[in-house]
């Protein structure tokens, strides 16, 4: 609003300009405010992101590995195969999902580190945004969070495709700049 239509010439004669309040209003100033009110939210969804990514990988993970680990026929073996499943529900994304995938050749070192940068970042978010912030935390926005985890549930095979349309459905009725 503040960078098309706040100096538009064809709204001088809205009644919007008969309160004073909005006569003292720059165009920069609705960009800026706009902008401060759409970081938190820019960083909520890359929360909500990451969140609901992590259950849906560790879920399909526990799927794959748990009809595997029925009747090992061994007490050790089976008590192996409930630590692995804790693991992958509970354990650390990094070191119980990504890196074993990565060792296996799954998943690309390049590919590993875009997800742990979408992590890392979402903790930042979840912990309070503390500074001073460690240099390996970069700023991401929902979008690049977005791509980055939908690489990943591609790889393994793992993509929702209404969850893609709906994001293409949304791109194309946003303005662009």
């Amino acid at each position: 609003m503040g960078s098309r239509h706040w100096n538009d010439d064809s709204l001088k004669d809205a009644t919007i300009w008969s309160d004073e309040h909005f006569k003292e209003v720059e165009a920069q100033d609705i960009e800026k405010e706009t902008n401060l009110a759409i970081k938190p939210l820019e960083d909520l969804g890359v929360l909500v992101l990451f969140s609901v990514f992590e259950a849906a990988v560790r879920d399909h993970l526990e799927g794959i590995i748990r009809p595997m680990t029925g009747g090992l026929g061994h007490p050790i073996l089976e008590h192996a195969a409930e630590k692995v499943l804790e693991g992958i529900r509970q354990g650390s994304f990094a070191n119980q999902v990504l890196a074993p995938l990565q060792d296996q050749g799954r998943i690309t070192p390049q590919l590993s580190d875009k997800v742990k940068q979408v992590r890392d970042y979402r903790n930042w978010v979840a912990h309070g945004k503390r500074e001073p912030r460690d240099p390996s935390v970069i700023n991401l926005n929902a979008k690049e969070a977005f791509e980055r985890l939908t690489e990943f549930l591609e790889t393994l095979s793992i993509a929702v495709e209404a969850e893609r349309k709906e994001l293409e459905a949304n791109e194309q009725e946003r303005p662009t700049d």
